[in-house]
């Protein structure tokens, strides 16, 4: 009986429950979506730890963006619970007078309680099954198109914190209702017959916490400040929903803003740009692909694939000495790449009084190089190495910095093969290999591979647009090397990490578009609430001579009441949890970034309350003293 009761009480209900049902649809396709995009894109530090076996956007670019997008992660999961708790709640209050009802009529309070619950159950399931079919396939859509253009996403349905999600708004749901219900059998079956307006409400009371020249200013706003007071319920619910909201918004305004131009500029440092490769056909194709691998998890070059120390790879400086003599060349990076066998070393940090270290190893691209004539300009931690040796022998990419190492400046590394164990003076952010390669002295490799004056390698940075005037002369000098030596223009390479991080940047474009229609909706719901609840006071205004637009004028400005501060405690939260969570670690934007968030929000969220009287001025144009009802 319970649940047929429940079941015909929703359908029965489909007006009412309608808005507050779309409101969790939107929430739930909106998590669902931001889960399995978190669980496709890998960026997520919950869904997949740091790996040293597949190098992909472990870095710090990929550290940082996991830090975001997983404070993003707790911030939708805890908005998803608000929201569907707020939106059950409303249900129960919409049904206050009938279970004032069916309470005189002897009811018994455990069937009142239980026909009641399952029927905001029943709102919660159909509304989760309902969201996680939409936010499915929009994840599908998404992935589809991304991936079409460029910007690979998995299609992996995650179980383990969509499971959660269940879990959490379930108990919610089942628990801030029955309280709720608890509280109504306590009372006064008079005083049930009241929504959100305590029975008991006193409007002579003079006015608390809100200044007293908002009521001077208007009749108006008087009676708007009234209202507020009185639905204070309601007021704090929809306060702490739009609040955690516009707080999602803005950090997702800002932090996108702030990684992408961050990380681009990051990258743009690590590859450099007008950069000719030279060398071996073979050498070229996989050292470019080993550039990919930072925007394509799909690629992955390990040890076996090519021996860069293999003797037809191999560079002799004598038969190329014309190129040091061209024009429109600003440098001329010589190197020599090979794989090599490395194991971490244990290491102390003497103020811990402990041990640090796991005894990694793997096989990754050691780079030498001359630090005088380094093509890049690297962001990094520590100091580059010298090539006088003042300084430690080596420098590891951001990608072994955070994977491989505990703390990469207490430890030193062990390469196996070479019987050699240097000293690291710093890591750099590096796109090349996903950061998981390590750069020394050019002379000290050479010698550990007995390759003394041999190089595999060679960059030149050219001047802008000079690239197509002399590649002719470049392929000249290059047939001294033979027929199977080549280069290549690097830029396209680079152009292709540089797009990734762009096209990484326009997700939040649709996180921002659900999240406003989150907040229209929830926003209409409490006007659309305050509307019912003053039907009749409206009714007798409208009897005595007051305009439509007075009314309206009252619900605008009650709209404003919970708008502002929302707004505030979302911006304060946003700036907060930017500052905690990025500001620490990327390039901050300019002092005019954030305010044009803000004034950009603020417009919106006022036309928001401007759009919202168009549905809501129809329904006032019916009031009439005929609606007037007592009981």
């Amino acid at each position: 009986m319970n649940f047929n009761f429940a079941l015909k009480n929703f359908y029965r209900s489909r007006h009412t429950h309608g808005p507050l049902l779309m409101v969790i649809v939107l929430i739930m396709s909106f998590s669902i979506f931001y889960i399995n995009f978190m669980n496709g894109i890998r960026f997520g530090r919950l869904f997949q730890g740091m790996s040293i076996n597949h190098p992909f956007f472990s870095g710090s670019v990929g550290f940082i963006y996991s830090e975001f997008y997983t404070l993003l992660l707790f911030m939708v999961l805890i908005l998803a619970v608000v929201l569907v708790s707020v939106s059950t709640m409303s249900c129960i209050l919409f049904k206050k007078r009938n279970i004032a009802i069916m309470r005189a009529i002897g009811t018994l309070p455990g069937n009142v309680h239980g026909f009641y619950l399952l029927e905001v159950i029943i709102v919660f399931l159909v509304g989760f099954i309902t969201g996680l079919f939409f936010g499915i396939i929009s994840f599908l859509l998404y992935s589809l198109i991304s991936s079409s253009l460029g910007f690979k996403i998995f299609f992996d349905i995650d179980i383990f914190y969509t499971l959660i999600l269940f879990l959490s708004c379930l108990i919610a749901t089942i628990m801030i209702p029955s309280l709720f219900l608890m509280k109504l059998g306590k009372k006064n079956i008079t005083h049930s017959f009241s929504k959100g307006i305590p029975l008991d409400y006193d409007a002579s009371f003079k006015v608390k916490y809100i200044p007293k020249f908002f009521s001077r200013i208007s009749y108006n706003l008087k009676i708007a400040v009234s209202n507020t007071i009185r639905r204070k319920g309601d007021f704090n619910r929809y306060l702490i929903v739009l609040s955690i909201t516009y707080s999602i918004i803005f950090t997702i305004f800002l932090g996108a803003f702030v990684l992408s131009n961050s990380s681009r500029a990051w990258i743009h440092a690590s590859q450099g740009e007008n950069v000719v490769a030279i060398g071996h056909q073979d050498t070229l194709a996989y050292y470019s692909l080993m550039y990919e691998m930072f925007s394509n998890p799909n690629i992955i070059v390990e040890s076996n694939d090519i021996n860069f120390s293999s003797s037809d790879y191999l560079i002799n400086r004598s038969n190329i000495e014309d190129i040091y003599s061209l024009t429109g060349v600003q440098k001329i990076d010589e190197r020599l790449i090979h794989f090599v066998e490395v194991e971490e070393r244990k290491g102390y940090i003497i103020d811990e009084y402990r041990e640090i270290g796991q005894n990694r190893s793997g096989t990754f691209p050691v780079i030498g190089v001359n630090s005088s004539h380094l093509l890049q300009d690297f962001v990094m931690a520590g100091e580059f190495f010298t090539d006088d040796g003042s300084t430690a022998d080596i420098v590891v990419g951001d990608g072994l910095a955070f994977s491989f190492f505990d703390s990469v400046f207490d430890q030193k590394v062990q390469f196996t093969a070479l019987n050699y164990t240097p000293e690291i003076s710093g890591y750099v952010i590096d796109s090349f290999y996903n950061g998981f390669a390590i750069y020394m002295r050019l002379d000290i490799f050479q010698t550990k591979l007995n390759l003394t004056g041999e190089i595999n390698l060679i960059l030149l940075k050219l001047e802008s647009g000079m690239y197509d005037i002399i590649k002719s002369d470049i392929d000249a000098i290059i047939n001294n090397l033979g027929s199977k030596f080549s280069f290549i223009l690097l830029d396209t390479v680079f152009n292709v990490n540089l797009r990734y991080l762009s096209l990484a940047s326009l997700y939040p474009l649709y996180l921002i578009i659900i999240l406003t229609l989150i907040g229209m909706f929830s926003f209409y719901n409490y006007q659309k609430g305050g509307l019912y609840e003053k039907a009749k006071d409206f009714s007798i205004m409208k009897a005595i001579g007051a305009k439509k637009t007075s009314i309206k004028k009252i619900i605008f400005s009650e709209g404003i009441f919970v708008i502002v501060p929302s707004m505030m405690l979302s911006l304060s939260v946003g700036m907060l949890l930017n500052a905690l969570i990025l500001f620490e670690h990327v390039v901050l934007p300019p002092l005019y970034v954030p305010l044009i968030i803000i004034f950009l929000l603020s417009v919106s969220v006022l036309a928001l309350n401007y759009l919202s009287m168009l549905p809501l001025a129809k329904k006032i144009s019916q009031f009439s003293i005929k609606n007037f009802e007592i009981y």
